[in-house]
């Protein structure tokens, strides 16, 4: 009691109030006086590193920027990226090591969808504020947990709101309905909206093949497909996968309506079909990366050539675009904190989240108590070989 007494009346009252202030801002890790650490668990190793690096690099220009407009209530931002393959037990060890070594504030990049399980755990008992925006499943949100937001669609959001708009906009209910999904938890998924869409619009399959994880060759499924009778087909592999799907169903001359889950919206397949690719529909969540009329796409374009290169602007993919939204989100929540930023602060602001505006990459988002997913409305796509482009097939899809 005497040594706080002297301590006040050599230092004042004033500069105790601000060392006790420095205290309570410190009680949370990745916080200082003049930085906000924020961590990102992303595959930049091994086939999807495509998706990987579009983020890293969209996230490093996201953190130039807003350090360049002199940071958030005057900290700069400082992004640790760790690489975990694409693999759970990479992905936990990925986060621990930002956890223990880099002690980041929040975490702005989870990777897939089973590797975000895997985190979770770590994620739930140390309460750290997580964005989503890779890859999305309904586990990730129901229930609702406490610290982690997800944007976007689940596949099978996705994948039951374009094929029913599909179906419905092209006069296609005549069809006869088939299905290639990948025996995991993505080809559940995927099978989830294709089931639900065809219950929903009072129509049957006429038949559901299955395939493992990681196959090249398809010819078995598609010519199952094709002694069906299908002339409908939701090709619900990922990119190579796609692709060689894609391919056999040309070579056996296949006059058939296709439709893929949005991994499939990537330069990478387009370049691996060839012409085989042509018309191949999209179902999605965000506009085709090439699109000049929406505003949050330019703007992210302009950005990557001012801080990056030509040939990153190339790289840039969808998972570009929803990496950018996913930080225009924390960006938004950290300066509604301001000084006095908390993790349970930036939870708070994130969950306060009305109609947040992406310029158009996005449908609004918005967020509450029991509301940890949003952004869910899709929009269909359709390649164009000729150009080398996805194009707009729909504008968003009225699913909130």
């Amino acid at each position: 009691m005497r040594t706080l007494k002297k301590l006040t009346q050599r230092i004042g009252f004033g500069t105790l109030a601000m060392l006790a202030t420095a205290s309570a801002l410190a009680a949370d890790p990745g916080v200082t006086n003049d930085k906000i650490v924020l961590g990102v668990v992303i595959p930049l190793s091994g086939p999807p590193s495509i998706i990987g690096k579009a983020i890293a690099s969209t996230l490093k220009v996201w953190e130039q920027d807003v350090n360049a407009r002199g940071g958030i209530a005057g900290r700069k931002i400082d992004i640790r990226i760790e690489d975990d393959g694409y693999v759970p037990q990479r992905s936990v060890q990925s986060l621990k090591k930002l956890v223990d070594v880099d002690q980041i504030f929040a975490l702005i990049g989870v990777s897939g969808s089973s590797q975000l399980l895997a985190m979770l755990p770590i994620i739930d008992e140390q309460k750290i504020p997580a964005i989503n925006h890779i890859a999305i499943n309904s586990a990730h949100f129901n229930p609702p947990r406490k610290t982690l937001f997800n944007i976007g669609a689940t596949y099978c959001q996705e994948v039951s709101a374009s094929m029913k708009h599909l179906v419905t906009t092209q006069k296609l209910q005549g069809s006869k309905f088939a299905l290639i999904f990948q025996e995991d938890d993505y080809g559940t998924d995927v099978k989830c909206g294709y089931d639900q869409a065809l219950k929903e619009l009072g129509l049957k399959s006429a038949i559901e093949v299955p395939y493992k994880r990681g196959a090249k060759d398809f010819s078995a499924e598609v010519l199952s497909v094709q002694r069906a009778g299908a002339t409908f087909v939701l090709t619900g592999g990922i990119i190579t996968e796609t692709a060689a799907m894609l391919k056999e169903i040309a070579k056996n001359q296949m006059k058939v309506v296709r439709l893929a889950p949005h991994p499939s919206h990537l330069p990478a397949v387009l370049a691996l079909s060839g012409p085989a690719a042509d018309g191949l529909y999209i179902a999605e969540y965000v506009p085709p990366v090439t699109d000049t009329e929406t505003q949050g796409i330019g703007k992210l374009t302009a950005l990557t050539y001012k801080y990056l290169s030509a040939d990153d602007v190339k790289s840039l993919n969808r998972y570009s675009l929803t990496a950018y939204v996913g930080a225009q989100l924390m960006e938004s929540a950290l300066t509604a904190c301001g000084k006095n930023l908390t993790r349970a602060c930036l939870v708070e602001k994130l969950e306060q989240t009305k109609n947040f505006n992406s310029d158009g990459i996005m449908a609004p988002l918005t967020f509450g108590p029991n509301i940890r997913q949003s952004g869910t409305r899709p929009i269909l796509l359709k390649a164009n070989t000729a150009t080398g482009k996805f194009e707009r097939a729909s504008g968003f899809l009225g699913v909130k």
